[in-house]
């Protein structure tokens, strides 16, 4: 469903200049959205900045992370701003149709659904050539223990006095990482395309009154549908379906070869394991007599022409003292978004914290040159274990209760 978002910008609020500008230009390592929303906001304070990831350019324009997410009101007004979009073109570019309307000043506890993909293409499209693509950085250890960054030849490594690393679970720098749980959830998601007609005819009735996401439980196992985009020519919708059940360790279950915690970022994709996911489908569905419209999604045959993807819940911390101690190291590293804090995919708490980050941060640089980041850390502890032990406590609650 890729396409060109166009919108009239509104003008920028007049408090982007820095105070206190950093000496150097911010390198920022990864490019998710805690790396994106602090280019964007650095970009907006004209704040010099270099991105390097060792992600691959986008060939669409948003077919990176072709999927939605569930933010809060407050996320989403800080993202308008930030982009400087009116609320009519905010709701017409990113939020899903279909869905909850956009969101008045009192609406705290409104939640909306909002394309990945198209925020993250809207983020970094004023500055694409500010990003290092297909960049993989090394890491080597000092004699202190602390990590010194290796960048390939074929860069430009720019010498700066803060580096970002934003590059979540998979960051090489792995000095401040005191725990990783990968929550023993068996998770895979699917994605379909429907057309208008067959939305109208078969699906739309099923997600009343705005509802983005339903979901119903058989068992111990979750089925979910949820809205990701609409085209907005041909109204051919686009739906992910995720099927979700707890590890089978029980004393007469067999091994679980759903069960990966240890496989590879490449094998998330692989043939084989989507083909035995496949497999028990057709297993599930000979036990449970599924109602519409969870019958016509979750049939195999029609599956194989989807594409899937298997998904860990990672919930991770790192550590205050270590997390300190690397940013006053020479490389200057400070860790942002799910690098200090990981959260479940299932849980969209990860993404609400990232976009937090990037623009707080921001503000920071732009206050005192980020000389003071350590304190906005510490102040901020308690609020981020707070969002991590709600984000694993509510995925607890929602294989042990029913739906």
């Amino acid at each position: 469903m890729a396409g060109e978002l166009r919108f009239k910008r509104l003008s920028p609020t007049p408090d982007n200049v820095p105070r206190k500008p950093p000496s150097a230009p911010i390198r920022i390592l990864g490019s998710g959205l805690s790396a994106l929303t602090l280019a964007c906001s650095l970009r907006k304070k004209r704040i010099p900045f270099k991105i390097y990831t060792r992600d691959s350019r986008p060939q669409g324009a948003w077919d990176r992370h072709d999927y939605s997410l569930l933010l809060p009101a407050r996320i989403i007004r800080a993202l308008r701003r930030l982009l400087c979009m009116s609320e009519d073109a905010f709701r017409h570019t990113l939020l899903v149709p279909f869905t909850t309307t956009f969101p008045s000043d009192s609406g705290g506890a409104v939640k909306m659904r909002v394309h990945r993909g198209k925020l993250e293409y809207l983020l970094r499209h004023g500055f694409e050539k500010e990003i290092e693509w297909e960049c993989e950085i090394k890491v080597e250890s000092e004699k202190s223990g602390l990590p010194r960054l290796i960048f390939p030849s074929h860069v430009d490594k720019l010498e700066g006095n803060i580096t970002f690393d934003c590059m979540g679970a998979h960051s090489p720098i792995k000095y401040a990482e005191v725990s990783q749980t990968i929550f023993p959830i068996v998770l895979f998601r699917g994605k379909m395309f429907l057309s208008k007609s067959s939305w109208d005819r078969k699906f739309r009735h099923r997600f009343p009154n705005n509802t983005s996401q339903i979901r119903e439980k058989f068992g111990q196992t979750i089925l979910e549908l949820i809205i990701d985009d609409v085209h907005p020519h041909t109204g051919e919708v686009m739906l992910s379906y995720m099927y979700s059940r707890p590890r089978l360790d029980g004393p007469i279950d067999s091994p679980d070869e759903l069960w990966v915690p240890k496989r590879s970022t490449d094998e998330a994709r692989s043939p084989v394991l989507i083909g035995k996911f496949l497999d028990e489908v057709k297993i599930f569905r000979q036990e449970h007599n599924l109602p519409e419209p969870y019958d016509e999604v979750f049939n195999p045959e029609r599956m194989k022409e989807d594409d899937h993807v298997h998904w860990l819940q990672r919930f991770s911390r790192a550590d205050q003292p270590k997390l300190i101690h690397l940013w006053t190291g020479d490389e200057r590293i400070f860790k942002l978004g799910d690098a200090i804090f990981q959260m479940g995919v299932l849980e969209t708490t990860g993404a609400e914290v990232a976009i937090e980050d990037g623009i707080k941060v921001a503000r920071e640089i732009v206050q005192n040159g980020g000389a003071m980041l350590h304190r906005w850390l510490i102040s901020g502890w308690v609020r981020r274990g707070w969002h991590g032990h709600a984000s694993f406590h509510r995925m607890i609650e929602r294989y042990r209760s029913r739906v």
